[in-house]
C-alpha cells in the first residue's frame, strides 16, 4: 500500500521517537536529524517503496549512529515483561468470555498499539480490558475470519511487536484449545524497531504452543516481503490454507501480494490516516481485513 506523504510523515515522527529514547545527547540527536532528512529514501523519488523500507534505511542509519545492532532491547525486553504480568489475567478474561475466540483476537488487535500503550501496561489486567471495551470488532469481518480458522488445516501466523506477542500467544492458545489446529508463527530475523525476533518469540513462551520459525529476512525490514523471505518460510507461506498477518508493516507490504489473495486475514489497528481512509473507520480502529 503506498501513500508516500503519509508514509514519510508517520516513518519521521517514529524516528525521531525512537532516537530521542536510544540517543543521550542533543549531538547525536542532531546528527541523526539531518542525516536521516538526506537518505534518498526521503527524496519522494521513488514512489513504490513501502513504509517498512523507509523505516529500514532510517533504522540503518540509527544502528551507525548507536553502534547498537539492536538499540531497542531494552524497551523490548520491557515490554514484553510488562504484558507477560498482565497474561494470567488477559487469559482468564478470554476464557469467561461468551465467545473466547472473539475476545481473543479483539484483546490482539489491541495489543497492536503496544508500543503507544505504556501507561496503559501499567494498569491490572482487569482493568486494561475495561478500558479497551469500547473497542469492537466488525461482524461481519471478524465470522469470515472465524470461517477461514474453521476450514484451514495449514496456518501461518506472521508476527510484529514486542509486547504484542504475548497477546498472540493467548490468540493461539485459544485456536489450539477450540479448533484444535497447529500453528507456525514468524518472527523477524533481524532487529528492527520493536518488532520480535525469536529470542523475543521464545522468552514470551510462544515456542510453547506453536512451532518458531525466522522469516530469514537478512535486512532490518519492519514487514513481510515474499521475493525476500528464506525458501523454508516461502514455501510455508505458499502451502498454508491461512496467512495471518499482523500489524501496519506487513499489511503494507502484503496487501498487493497476489499469490496470497483468498486466504490472507490481517489483523491490525488504523493508527494512521491511511489505513482509517482506506478502510473506511476512524483511527484507532481495530480491523479484521480478509483478502
Amino acid at each position: 500500500m503506498l501513500i508516500w506523504p503519509d508514509c514519510i510523515l508517520c516513518t519521521l515522527k517514529m524516528a525521531f521517537s525512537v532516537a530521542r529514547t536510544v540517543l543521550h545527547d542533543d549531538a547525536g540527536l542532531m546528527r541523526f536529524m539531518k542525516e536521516t532528512l538526506s537518505l534518498e529514501c526521503l527524496a519522494g523519488d521513488n514512489l513504490k517503496l513501502t513504509a517498512p523500507e523507509i523505516v529500514r534505511d532510517v533504522w540503518v542509519k540509527l544502528v551507525e549512529l548507536t553502534g547498537d545492532p539492536d538499540p531497542l532491547r531494552e524497551v523490548k525486553d520491557e515490554q514484553n515483561r510488562r504484558v507477560l504480568q498482565l497474561y494470567p489475567g488477559l487469559k482468564e478474561a478470554v476464557g469467561r468470555s461468551t465467545d473466547p475466540l472473539r475476545e481473543a483476537v479483539r484483546l490482539s488487535i489491541a495489543g497492536n498499539a503496544i508500543d503507544t500503550m505504556a501507561e496503559a501496561l501499567s494498569k491490572s489486567a482487569d482493568r486494561l480490558v475495561a478500558e479497551l471495551a469500547d473497542q469492537q470488532l466488525d461482524s461481519y469481518d471478524f465470522e469470515a475470519f472465524r470461517d477461514r480458522l474453521v476450514r484451514a488445516k495449514k496456518i501461518v501466523y506472521l508476527g510484529d511487536n514486542c509486547g504484542e506477542i504475548v497477546f498472540d500467544r493467548i490468540v493461539i492458545e485459544t485456536i489450539r484449545d477450540l479448533l484444535g489446529k497447529e500453528i507456525v508463527f514468524v518472527t523477524r530475523m533481524i532487529p528492527v524497531m520493536n518488532d520480535a525476533t525469536l529470542v523475543d518469540a521464545r522468552a514470551v513462551g510462544l515456542g510453547q504452543v506453536a512451532e518458531l520459525v525466522e522469516n530469514g529476512i537478512a535486512e532490518p525490514l519492519a514487514g513481510t516481503m515474499l521475493t525476500k523471505v528464506s525458501p523454508e518460510v516461502r514455501k510455508l507461506i505458499d502451502d498454508a490454507d491461512l496467512v495471518i498477518l499482523k500489524g501496519g508493516g506487513n499489511y503494507d507490504c502484503m496487501t498487493e501480494e497476489a499469490s496470497i489473495r483468498g486466504r490472507a486475514s490481517f489483523l491490525f489497528q488504523a493508527k494512521c490516516h491511511p489505513f482509517s481512509v482506506r478502510h473506511q473507520v476512524p483511527l484507532g480502529s481495530l480491523v479484521v481485513y480478509n483478502a
